[in-house]
């Protein structure tokens, strides 16, 4: 009789491509009305992220794949959040500055021209 393999349903779930092994986030941090709203859209999604664990009704597979779901939303609030980056993605204006060195200059006239970010 032959031993027969049994994976667990996280484990199939990961091999299929369903589920990853970590989930990142990206939160915006460059203005003052972003510390407010980050700590409001955390709090509303660690709360959600309890509830789901203290549920009963779901397996271990689902409540990972409803959490790493959850993470993807909670990603995706971070990147409606105002104000927007004023930055292209992927476009670089490198300049050298003498005793800086190379730094990326992208975006930045932009923010220098808002009103808000006066120190």
């Amino acid at each position: 009789m032959r031993k027969r393999n049994r994976y667990s349903m996280t484990a199939y779930r990961m091999m299929t491509g369903q589920m990853r092994f970590r989930r990142r986030v990206d939160i915006p941090m460059w203005h003052l009305k972003h510390v407010e709203k980050c700590a409001n859209i955390l709090e509303e999604y660690a709360q959600q992220i309890r509830n789901v664990s203290a549920s009963n009704t779901l397996r271990s597979s689902e409540k990972t794949m409803h959490c790493q779901m959850l993470i993807q939303q909670m990603n995706s609030d971070f990147q409606r959040m105002t104000p927007l980056d004023p930055r292209e993605r992927g476009a670089e204006q490198l300049e050298y500055v003498n005793g800086m060195g190379l730094i990326n200059r992208n975006g930045f006239d932009k923010l220098l021209a808002r009103d808000d970010m006066d120190d």
